[in-house]
């Protein structure tokens, strides 16, 4: 049986709000410390939002890091691969194909979406791509291509999405949360 291999990534995508939330399983990157793992803590997990909606839009011109990171920086950015808290640590192994149930942990609601898209790496210095991750939106198992968050939602939110069917050593899950 095919397996694949998920090293996690988070992206926000500010629209109008920062939002605070965390994919906790498969725990993202910034927030593997919180799970055990030995890597740099990040206190301001849930603040991955493109270094601010003034940074995003009016110095970067709506541009985002592949994984939150205002897109500026020189790469590899804090939260990609090869970065402070891309460490190549892989969190989860899974079958090709199979769906699996994520949780993110949404500690301010600003209400929005929530989106999955997968970039399989060719190793584990090669550096995450929107290009790489527009091959592969993911599904969610019900077939829609987004969560949406009611209002009255905080705490844990379980969205099942499906895996394409591939292989791969270091796959990359990009987790958007685009806010309403």
């Amino acid at each position: 049986m095919a397996w694949m291999s998920v090293a996690l990534v988070v992206v926000f995508m500010a629209i109008g709000t920062h939002q605070h939330a965390q994919l906790m399983d498969p725990v993202n990157r910034s927030s593997m410390w919180r799970k055990g793992y030995n890597t740099p803590e990040n206190f301001e997990d849930t603040q991955l939002f493109c270094g601010g909606f003034k940074v995003q839009w009016y110095e970067n011109d709506g541009k985002c890091g592949e994984c939150g990171d205002d897109y500026a920086l020189e790469r590899p950015r804090p939260n990609e691969n090869g970065g402070i808290f891309g460490t190549g640590i892989i969190v989860a192994k899974y079958p090709a194909g199979s769906t699996i149930r994520t949780v993110t942990n949404v500690t301010a609601n600003h209400m929005g979406h929530l989106e999955f898209r997968l970039c399989p790496l060719k190793s584990k210095n090669e550096l995450e791509t929107e290009a790489c991750f527009a091959k592969y939106p993911l599904k969610l198992a019900d077939g829609s291509s987004s969560y949406r968050l009611d209002a009255d939602i905080i705490g844990d939110v379980l969205v099942d999405v499906v895996l394409p069917d591939i292989k791969c050593e270091q796959c990359v899950l990009q987790w958007t949360y685009i806010t309403g």
